[in-house]
Protein backbone atom coordinates (compact mmCIF):
# COMPACT_ATOMS: atom_id res chain seq x y z
CA UNK A 1 0.00 0.00 0.00
CA UNK A 2 1.23 3.51 -1.09
CA UNK A 3 2.19 6.49 1.29
CA UNK A 4 -1.16 8.76 1.66
CA UNK A 5 -3.81 5.35 0.80
CA UNK A 6 -6.41 3.58 2.65
CA UNK A 7 -7.83 0.34 1.79
CA UNK A 8 -11.51 -1.23 2.55
CA UNK A 9 -11.22 -4.78 1.74
CA UNK A 10 -13.92 -7.71 1.94
CA UNK A 11 -13.39 -10.45 4.81
CA UNK A 12 -9.84 -12.25 5.65
CA UNK A 13 -9.36 -15.85 3.92
CA UNK A 14 -9.40 -17.09 7.75
CA UNK A 15 -12.91 -16.06 8.27
CA UNK A 16 -14.35 -17.61 4.83
CA UNK A 17 -12.64 -21.04 4.99
CA UNK A 18 -14.12 -21.26 8.83
CA UNK A 19 -17.51 -20.99 7.30
CA UNK A 20 -19.53 -24.43 7.01
CA UNK A 21 -20.14 -23.79 3.87
CA UNK A 22 -16.61 -24.39 2.50
CA UNK A 23 -15.93 -26.98 4.94
CA UNK A 24 -15.95 -29.69 2.44
CA UNK A 25 -13.52 -27.78 -0.19
CA UNK A 26 -10.47 -28.88 -1.05
CA UNK A 27 -7.38 -26.49 -0.34
CA UNK A 28 -7.20 -26.09 -3.97
CA UNK A 29 -10.75 -25.28 -4.54
CA UNK A 30 -11.16 -23.22 -1.84
CA UNK A 31 -7.96 -21.18 -3.05
CA UNK A 32 -9.61 -20.87 -6.57
CA UNK A 33 -13.17 -20.08 -5.05
CA UNK A 34 -11.85 -17.17 -2.41
CA UNK A 35 -10.15 -15.07 -5.31
CA UNK A 36 -13.75 -14.67 -6.65
CA UNK A 37 -15.09 -13.67 -3.33
CA UNK A 38 -15.91 -9.96 -3.00
CA UNK A 39 -14.45 -9.47 -6.36
CA UNK A 40 -14.65 -5.80 -7.63
CA UNK A 41 -15.77 -5.26 -3.91
CA UNK A 42 -12.34 -3.64 -3.16
CA UNK A 43 -11.81 0.48 -3.15
CA UNK A 44 -8.50 2.66 -2.67
CA UNK A 45 -9.07 5.82 -1.21
CA UNK A 46 -6.60 8.56 -1.81
CA UNK A 47 -5.84 11.40 0.69
CA UNK A 48 -5.58 13.80 -2.07
CA UNK A 49 -8.24 12.58 -4.11
CA UNK A 50 -10.30 12.86 -0.58
CA UNK A 51 -9.90 16.04 0.12
CA UNK A 52 -10.97 16.92 -3.44
CA UNK A 53 -14.23 15.11 -2.84
CA UNK A 54 -14.24 16.93 0.20
CA UNK A 55 -13.74 20.09 -1.41
CA UNK A 56 -16.45 19.34 -3.89
CA UNK A 57 -18.63 18.57 -1.73
CA UNK A 58 -18.46 21.66 0.40
CA UNK A 59 -19.09 23.54 -2.56
CA UNK A 60 -22.30 22.12 -3.59
CA UNK A 61 -23.41 23.03 0.11
CA UNK A 62 -22.26 26.39 -0.88
CA UNK A 63 -24.46 26.56 -3.70
CA UNK A 64 -27.79 25.60 -1.76
CA UNK A 65 -27.48 27.01 1.51
CA UNK A 66 -25.95 29.85 3.81
CA UNK A 67 -22.92 28.59 5.06
CA UNK A 68 -21.02 32.36 5.91
CA UNK A 69 -22.08 32.82 9.33
CA UNK A 70 -21.31 29.10 10.70
CA UNK A 71 -19.36 28.31 13.78
CA UNK A 72 -16.33 26.03 14.56
CA UNK A 73 -18.08 24.04 15.91
CA UNK A 74 -20.57 23.63 12.81
CA UNK A 75 -18.20 23.51 10.20
CA UNK A 76 -16.82 20.33 11.68
CA UNK A 77 -19.82 18.38 11.37
CA UNK A 78 -20.66 19.79 8.39
CA UNK A 79 -16.99 18.51 7.27
CA UNK A 80 -18.18 15.12 8.98
CA UNK A 81 -21.57 14.95 7.16
CA UNK A 82 -19.32 15.49 3.76
CA UNK A 83 -16.71 12.77 4.74
CA UNK A 84 -19.71 10.30 5.76
CA UNK A 85 -21.81 10.60 2.39
CA UNK A 86 -18.73 9.83 0.63
CA UNK A 87 -18.29 6.92 2.65
CA UNK A 88 -21.70 5.87 1.63
CA UNK A 89 -21.26 6.41 -1.79
CA UNK A 90 -18.20 4.48 -1.94
CA UNK A 91 -19.87 1.76 -0.31
CA UNK A 92 -23.20 1.66 -2.79
CA UNK A 93 -20.58 1.19 -5.47
CA UNK A 94 -19.36 -2.03 -3.57
CA UNK A 95 -22.53 -2.98 -2.50
CA UNK A 96 -23.61 -2.66 -6.48
CA UNK A 97 -20.53 -4.75 -7.90
CA UNK A 98 -20.83 -7.62 -4.98
CA UNK A 99 -24.56 -7.28 -5.55
CA UNK A 100 -24.65 -8.90 -9.18
CA UNK A 101 -22.82 -11.55 -8.21
CA UNK A 102 -24.91 -12.61 -5.00
CA UNK A 103 -24.02 -16.33 -3.32
CA UNK A 104 -23.59 -17.92 0.09
CA UNK A 105 -20.21 -16.78 -0.43
CA UNK A 106 -20.48 -13.43 -0.21
CA UNK A 107 -23.77 -13.31 1.29
CA UNK A 108 -22.37 -11.83 4.72
CA UNK A 109 -20.36 -9.11 2.82
CA UNK A 110 -23.64 -8.09 1.78
CA UNK A 111 -25.51 -8.18 5.02
CA UNK A 112 -22.57 -5.94 6.32
CA UNK A 113 -22.67 -3.37 4.14
CA UNK A 114 -25.86 -3.12 4.25
CA UNK A 115 -25.78 -2.50 8.23
CA UNK A 116 -23.23 -0.14 7.53
CA UNK A 117 -24.73 1.74 4.82
CA UNK A 118 -27.86 1.99 6.91
CA UNK A 119 -25.74 3.50 9.94
CA UNK A 120 -24.25 6.01 7.56
CA UNK A 121 -27.60 7.04 6.43
CA UNK A 122 -28.50 7.52 9.71
CA UNK A 123 -25.96 9.19 10.68
CA UNK A 124 -26.01 11.55 7.97
CA UNK A 125 -29.71 12.26 8.93
CA UNK A 126 -28.65 12.79 12.33
CA UNK A 127 -26.06 15.82 11.51
CA UNK A 128 -28.69 17.31 8.74
CA UNK A 129 -31.10 17.94 11.39
CA UNK A 130 -28.41 19.45 13.75
CA UNK A 131 -27.02 21.51 10.84
CA UNK A 132 -30.56 22.99 9.80
CA UNK A 133 -29.86 21.57 6.45
CA UNK A 134 -33.12 19.40 6.06
CA UNK A 135 -35.02 19.72 3.14
CA UNK A 136 -37.91 21.00 5.11
CA UNK A 137 -35.86 23.85 6.84
CA UNK A 138 -34.20 24.90 3.16
CA UNK A 139 -37.78 24.60 1.68
CA UNK A 140 -38.56 27.30 4.93
CA UNK A 141 -35.66 29.29 3.90
CA UNK A 142 -36.74 29.59 0.31
CA UNK A 143 -40.17 30.65 1.33
CA UNK A 144 -38.19 33.56 3.22
CA UNK A 145 -36.28 34.46 0.36
CA UNK A 146 -39.42 34.80 -1.78
CA UNK A 147 -40.96 36.91 0.95
CA UNK A 148 -38.00 39.27 0.99
CA UNK A 149 -37.77 39.42 -3.15
CA UNK A 150 -42.06 40.30 -2.69
CA UNK A 151 -40.77 43.07 -0.40
CA UNK A 152 -38.32 44.42 -2.80
CA UNK A 153 -41.20 44.24 -5.44
CA UNK A 154 -43.43 45.98 -3.37
CA UNK A 155 -41.13 48.61 -2.77
CA UNK A 156 -40.42 48.75 -6.83
CA UNK A 157 -44.04 49.08 -7.43
CA UNK A 158 -44.22 51.81 -4.74
CA UNK A 159 -41.95 53.78 -6.22
CA UNK A 160 -43.04 53.57 -9.85
CA UNK A 161 -46.18 54.73 -8.58
CA UNK A 162 -45.08 57.99 -6.69
CA UNK A 163 -42.41 58.50 -10.08
CA UNK A 164 -46.06 57.78 -12.65
CA UNK A 165 -48.81 59.43 -10.30
CA UNK A 166 -49.92 63.20 -10.05
CA UNK A 167 -51.19 64.60 -6.83
CA UNK A 168 -53.28 67.36 -7.63
CA UNK A 169 -54.59 70.26 -4.41
CA UNK A 170 -56.94 72.60 -3.87
CA UNK A 171 -55.02 75.95 -4.72
CA UNK A 172 -57.75 77.92 -2.44
CA UNK A 173 -57.56 75.67 0.81
CA UNK A 174 -54.51 73.21 -0.41
CA UNK A 175 -56.67 70.26 0.47
CA UNK A 176 -55.98 67.01 -1.22
CA UNK A 177 -58.37 66.77 -4.32
CA UNK A 178 -56.79 64.13 -6.31
CA UNK A 179 -54.04 61.75 -7.60
CA UNK A 180 -53.92 61.16 -11.53
CA UNK A 181 -52.05 59.01 -13.64
CA UNK A 182 -51.49 59.66 -17.41
CA UNK A 183 -51.51 57.02 -19.76
CA UNK A 184 -49.48 59.57 -22.33
CA UNK A 185 -47.19 61.62 -19.67
CA UNK A 186 -46.14 63.71 -22.52
CA UNK A 187 -49.15 64.80 -24.19
CA UNK A 188 -51.42 67.97 -23.60
CA UNK A 189 -53.83 67.50 -21.09
CA UNK A 190 -55.53 69.92 -18.71
CA UNK A 191 -58.05 69.07 -15.60
CA UNK A 192 -60.20 71.23 -13.85
CA UNK A 193 -61.35 69.90 -9.84
CA UNK A 194 -64.05 71.20 -7.67
CA UNK A 195 -63.18 71.46 -4.30
CA UNK A 196 -65.36 69.99 -1.71
CA UNK A 197 -63.73 71.58 1.20
CA UNK A 198 -64.05 75.26 0.12
CA UNK A 199 -65.77 74.72 -3.32
CA UNK A 200 -63.17 76.50 -5.24
CA UNK A 201 -62.03 75.01 -8.68
CA UNK A 202 -58.12 74.09 -9.26
CA UNK A 203 -57.34 74.29 -13.24
CA UNK A 204 -54.47 73.00 -14.35
CA UNK A 205 -53.86 73.63 -18.25
CA UNK A 206 -50.87 71.80 -18.69
CA UNK A 207 -50.91 68.11 -16.15
CA UNK A 208 -47.25 67.43 -17.97
CA UNK A 209 -45.77 70.43 -16.30
CA UNK A 210 -46.85 68.84 -12.95
CA UNK A 211 -43.96 66.41 -12.95
CA UNK A 212 -41.22 68.95 -13.06
CA UNK A 213 -42.44 69.96 -9.75
CA UNK A 214 -41.67 66.67 -7.90
CA UNK A 215 -45.42 65.48 -9.14
CA UNK A 216 -47.61 67.82 -7.36
CA UNK A 217 -48.62 71.22 -8.17
CA UNK A 218 -48.25 72.47 -4.37
CA UNK A 219 -44.52 71.35 -3.70
CA UNK A 220 -44.82 72.40 0.15
CA UNK A 221 -48.16 70.27 1.01
CA UNK A 222 -47.78 66.88 2.65
CA UNK A 223 -49.34 63.64 1.06
CA UNK A 224 -52.04 62.12 2.69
Amino acid sequence: MSKGKERLVSPTRKKVKNLKQFSDMSEDEFEEHFKSIGKGSEIVLDIEELEKKVTEKLAEFEEDYDLSDMKVNDKLVLRNLVLTIISLEDLEQIFAGVQTRVSDSNILLLDRLSNVMSRLRNDISKMQNDLKLTRKIRKEGQEETFLAWLDKVKDYAEEFYEEKSLSLFCLSCRRFLASVWLLYPDGEHSIKLKCSNCGNYTEIESLKEIYKTHNRNLDDVALP
